[in-house]
């Protein structure tokens, strides 16, 4: 039982950082748009794959986030296959917290095991 309360309450501080994400990537975005800069601009160039020509286990990040908010998943998958992966259980765990919260506990939120690290992980090495 002590177990779970320390799931339940992990998973429930890693749905606040989301949230919380979630709301600066958005305020970061408005205020892009509204002095019209370019985000291009902002992200620099991968200093490992500059000096060694070796690409690092982010390389492709980018552009897979790109790909697949403008609805291209494969070329996204192809890109990064962690960013789909990663939106996939966004997708499944931010609205299950939500309603978690809206009916007070009765549906109850996604707990977040260590498996889902482990395979993210794995994703990644393997894409590497």
């Amino acid at each position: 039982m002590d177990n779970r309360m320390e799931k339940e309450s992990f998973s429930r501080n890693c749905y606040y950082v989301c949230m919380a994400v979630i709301g600066y990537a958005l305020a970061g975005y408005f205020v892009l748009r509204f002095f019209h800069i370019n985000p291009a601009r902002l992200f620099l160039p991968c200093r490992l794959y500059e000096r060694t020509g070796y690409y690092c286990m982010g390389c492709g990040g980018t552009r897979a986030l790109k790909e697949f908010f403008q609805g291209h998943f494969v070329r996204s998958f192809v890109y990064h296959p962690a960013v789909d992966v990663g939106m996939g259980f966004l997708a499944v765990f931010l609205p299950s917290w939500t309603l978690h919260f809206f009916t007070r506990g009765q549906v109850r939120g996604m707990l977040i095991k260590p498996v889902y690290f482990y395979i993210l992980a794995g994703i990644v090495i393997v894409q590497w």
